[in-house]
């Protein structure tokens, strides 16, 4: 795939060490499978893209008890680019789950000033998920795989304790140049409430086992 100004993606498949990293722990990351032209490319259109967000009607929601609201949302918006890039990693995510997997959607999500997100998995849409900052400052995403298999209501239940640790789990960053592939649909994980000068943007691409 070929992009703007010549960027490119630098590979389309994963090496053996990826796919046991991720078999054993659910997530690994991914580093160098696009080069700075298309990182830069993915910036500027996110940016672009940006006036166009809006908050999906659809997506993970944790209650959280009393009927308190969890937030407005984080506005979301898709761009041609992005797709292309999730198209052509098809290939590479097969190869890293041994599933045979179809993109389901690809957006760009939006901070501003604070990149929380509360502990959830994600929908069954995404049985893999790949996360890249597309620009901006964006902190780490917290992982709990000892979270594993909890329900929606438990994860909201955690949320809700002011006793737990929001700086426990597994903290990862996402590559500029490549993507922090997690099993989303069953490892739970959230980004703790640091506020950040500024506005930041993060690129998910979701994909779906068809069986």
């Amino acid at each position: 795939m070929t992009g703007p100004t010549g960027a490119a993606l630098a590979r389309t498949t994963v090496t053996r060490a990826e796919q046991r990293a991720f078999t054993a722990q659910g997530y690994v990351g991914l580093p160098g499978l696009w080069d700075e032209r298309l990182a830069d490319a993915l910036a500027a259109e996110a940016r672009a893209r940006r006036p166009h967000a809006k908050v999906p009607a659809r997506g993970p929601r944790t209650p959280l008890a009393d009927g308190r609201r969890p937030g407005p949302g984080i506005p979301a918006a898709g761009g041609p680019l992005l797709a292309r890039v999730h198209l052509a990693l098809v290939g590479a995510a097969r190869e890293l789950t041994g599933r045979l997997l179809v993109p389901t959607f690809a957006a760009y999500g939006y901070y501003e000033g604070d990149d929380r997100v509360l502990l959830h998995v994600d929908t069954e849409q995404c049985d893999l998920t790949l996360l890249t900052a597309a620009y901006g400052a964006v902190t780490p995403l917290h992982l709990h795989p000892d979270l594993v298999g909890s329900t929606m209501e438990r994860l909201g239940r955690l949320e809700d304790d002011p006793s737990w640790d929001r700086a426990g789990g597994i903290p990862v960053s996402y590559p500029r140049t490549g993507v922090t592939a997690l099993n989303g649909h069953v490892v739970p994980h959230h980004r703790p409430r640091d506020p950040a000068p500024g506005s930041s943007a993060v690129a998910a691409l979701c994909y779906r086992a068809l069986f």
